[in-house]
């Protein structure tokens, strides 16, 4: 027979009863002693005592008289201190690393842009001097960092804080970044995948936002999806859940160069494949391009499409092939989560314009019911943004900590 719960403390009936206040007073913007009371069933005694202590903790910032019109006395308003603490949000990129800095709602306050060239052979100190940099950029107190957030292209042990493989950076494979970084700056860091970053943004500031399910597309250097079911980012058991660059992708009648990287997989006896990391990715559509016959010096995606739109005969055929390789990917993952939304992200959502047409046509060949297809609006922010939302999420633990004090 199990033993009866311990009763309540003062201490714990009073850190509940801050938590009430300050999750409510965050949530509303500007608000009263009054408005609190009679929306947490809290006394306004009880209230009055509460919010003199978060504006002593400096979680509340002091109260100020509301603009005044009528009879009696005028209403003092407060609101949360957002500024109290900062998070750094920070997407490793294959070529790019984007990084921001925000206060405790997500409001981005600096950022900052570099080639991740330069950090890559010294992960953990190039992180460290980015967010230094942000710091110094906001004019913020370095004590003041409360969570961080690194989104890696990469499968990632999330619990362990370890890179367990890298898309493009073998070097990083086996790297206890989160753990590292936690030890050096003291504060909470989680490591994620950035895919799920990206499907975590979509999901609270971008395209998916009420949605149930959805399907996050991010194509660039590298290829790989954020799942969405049941309103919740869906990691896997290995927390590798959309890390599809492996998968074997038909050539075709095309033919890999022997400077071609990763492939293709040779099984004699059956058609030849390459992986999805190679073919359906920026590089692999500048390839096919110029395999076809198009501009040798063709450097960016964006040249493929201008071209077509100009004519060229060897992009439009070039852009069809890459439409029917990425609908074929992208068809699995429908029928399997039968998605309400697919959004295409990454860097290749500048051109969505063009490859829409060709991508929605191959789907409803290849699934039942085809869902709509979108550009993330969000463009090449989207894994800086969601590395953000998951710091807020992870903040509260640190807001609990000081009401707790």
């Amino acid at each position: 027979m199990s033993s009866p719960p311990e009763p309540l403390s003062q201490k714990t009936v009073r850190v509940g009863n801050a938590w009430r206040v300050l999750e409510y007073v965050r949530a509303s913007g500007a608000t009263s002693r009054a408005r609190v009371a009679a929306e947490t069933g809290l006394t306004i005694t009880t209230v009055h005592r509460l919010v003199a202590d978060l504006q002593r903790r400096r979680l509340i910032g002091d109260g100020t008289m509301a603009e005044y019109g009528g009879v009696g006395r005028p209403t003092e308003t407060f609101e949360f201190n957002a500024g109290i603490g900062h998070i750094a949000g920070v997407d490793v990129g294959n070529e790019t690393t984007r990084s921001a800095l925000a206060n405790l709602e997500g409001r981005t306050i600096a950022r900052d842009l570099r080639p991740t060239a330069v950090i890559a052979a010294d992960l953990l100190g190039g992180l460290k001097d980015v967010i230094g940099a942000l710091q110094r950029s906001a004019g913020v107190e370095s004590n003041s960092l409360v969570a961080v957030s690194i989104g890696v292209p990469g499968v990632v042990d999330v619990a362990g804080g370890v890179i367990v493989r890298a898309s493009l950076h073998r070097l990083w494979d086996g790297l206890p970044l989160g753990t590292q970084l936690r030890h050096s700056l003291g504060v909470d860091v989680l490591l994620a995948q950035d895919d799920h970053l990206a499907a975590l943004a979509e999901l609270r500031r971008g395209e998916c936002i009420g949605l149930r399910h959805a399907l996050v597309v991010n194509i660039g250097k590298g290829f790989g999806a954020g799942i969405i079911v049941d309103g919740q980012l869906y990691y896997g058991s290995h927390a590798a859940a959309g890390r599809v660059g492996w998968f074997p992708v038909p050539l075709g009648d095309l033919t890999l160069g022997p400077t071609d990287e990763n492939g293709p997989f040779d099984h004699p006896g059956e058609p030849k494949v390459a992986p999805a990391s190679q073919l359906v990715t920026a590089d692999g559509l500048i390839a096919d391009y110029r395999r076809l016959g198009g501009h040798a010096g063709a450097m960016g995606a964006i040249e493929v499409f201008e071209a077509d739109a100009a004519g060229d005969p060897a992009a439009a055929r070039a852009i069809d092939l890459f439409a029917e390789r990425l609908g074929d990917c992208v068809g699995i993952a429908v029928a399997l989560i039968d998605p309400q939304k697919v959004v295409i992200g990454g860097g290749i959502s500048g051109s969505f314009d063009r490859l829409v047409p060709r991508l929605t046509e191959r789907l409803s060949r290849v699934v039942l019911l085809p869902p709509s297809v979108v550009p993330s609006q969000l463009g090449m922010e989207a894994t800086v943004m969601g590395a953000i939302e998951a710091c807020v999420e992870r903040a509260d633990h640190w807001l609990r900590e000081c009401i707790a004090r």
